[in-house]
């Protein structure tokens, strides 16, 4: 899923592609004092937004799909999308280290490969890190998924994080994804 591949770029202190690929140097303030910053607004559903697919199936093994759900949850190469919305990035560099992070929500659908739309509901995304010059970092992620449809309601939750110390070793990380279906 890529939502991990995002999520672990994040634990280490990296800034998410979507926001980092739109920032144009007119957007960042550098004063004297050698800190840059910069932030950008887009629409999520937008190519250039960088943000869909926001997740992707099957998913990984660690994920448990209950037995009400579609099949076609744990064996499809479904994605969710953000079919419109907010999104917004931000970023600040300086000396002692760096920043980031990014929220975006809207409306979204999951849809099988077949290209039938399963489910439509409401999307919000949010992901986060940073590091100081010591190379300590901490970055995390969080999305969560309401949606209907033709096999009732869908709900995905997504938590995870991590840390490191100044040596980069790991020193905490969570991973929680929970998925229902009524």
């Amino acid at each position: 899923m890529k939502i991990f591949t995002r999520a672990a770029c994040l634990a280490a202190g990296a800034l998410t592609v979507g926001s980092l690929a739109l920032w144009s140097p007119s957007a960042f303030a550098s004063p004297s004092n050698g800190v840059t910053s910069g932030a950008m607004h887009c629409d999520p559903s937008d190519p250039l937004c960088g943000i869909n697919p926001v997740i992707t199936g099957p998913p990984p093994p660690f994920v448990t799909i209950p037995a009400n759900c579609p099949s076609f949850l744990s064996v499809d190469t479904w994605t969710l999308d953000f079919v419109s919305g907010n999104a917004v990035g931000h970023g600040t560099t300086n000396k002692n280290g760096d920043w980031g992070g990014q929220t975006a929500e809207g409306q979204a659908v999951l849809t099988t490969s077949d290209g039938i739309v399963q489910y439509a509901g409401h999307l919000t995304e949010w992901g986060g890190g940073g590091n100081n010059s010591g190379g300590q970092s901490t970055g995390g992620f969080t999305l969560s998924f309401n949606g209907s449809g033709i096999a009732g309601n869908l709900t995905i939750h997504v938590s995870q994080g991590a840390t490191t110390n100044n040596s980069g070793t790991p020193t905490g990380s969570h991973r929680n994804v929970t998925v229902t279906c009524s």
